[in-house]
């Protein structure tokens, strides 16, 4: 992450997203700025990667369904569609973490375990008819987080971690209460769980 002009469009890009999220009149605006944000990490990714080795065409993947889920939430009817491409990018981002593995990391299977447990116990009132859809979400998610601490990759880890926090607020933001400050804290958890995967895989190439 050498090129400093990427980072820096995608900071200005960002805190405009954020600062859009608490104006009504302009939520609009969020059609230009959040579909971007992905792109420009996916830029990062692969100007950082360009000199090292080949692209890895998994993690590829996962940022360009990323950025499809990050299109179709925009949208009123877009949650199925978005929580689908969010959970192939997570399928894909399991399959780039699985060449990294290094550990068994077994002891991290309760804890796992336990946090989907109490994530499905909790929203399962609100859930009704999508109930089973964000169960398979949220074990999807649960398994990335498993295989990035079996890469013992500190930038794949906090990624995938900041990941389970921001999708577990964003469960919490659509299924039980929803706050502008909610959705911020959404937005930052999510983009830096992708910079971080980003940081993630060019250490680990």
């Amino acid at each position: 992450m050498k090129n400093k002009i990427l980072p820096g469009i995608l900071m200005i890009l960002f805190i405009l997203d954020l600062i859009l999220i608490t104006q009504e009149d302009f939520l609009f605006l969020r059609f230009f700025t959040k579909p971007l944000l992905v792109p420009l990490i996916t830029a990062i990714y692969l100007s950082g990667i360009a000199k090292k080795t080949a692209i890895n065409s998994w993690f590829l993947s996962g940022l360009i369904f990323s950025f499809l889920g990050d299109t179709f939430l925009l949208f009123k009817w877009g949650f199925l569609p978005g929580l689908g491409s969010f959970l192939l990018a997570h399928v894909f981002y399991i399959l780039s973490f699985v060449k990294l593995r290094k550990a068994k990391m077994l002891v991290s299977i309760p804890f796992i375990l336990l946090y989907l447990f109490f994530l499905i116990y909790f929203l399962h009132p609100y859930l009704k008819e999508m109930e089973i859809p964000v169960i398979v979400y949220g074990t999807t998610i649960s398994i990335m987080a498993y295989f990035s601490l079996r890469s013992r990759n500190k930038w794949l880890i906090a990624g995938a971690f900041l990941f389970v926090i921001s999708d577990s607020l964003l469960s919490f933001n659509m299924f039980v209460n929803y706050t502008a400050v909610m959705e911020q804290c959404v937005m930052a958890t999510y983009v830096f769980a992708q910079l971080s995967l980003v940081r993630g895989m060019i250490s680990n190439e």
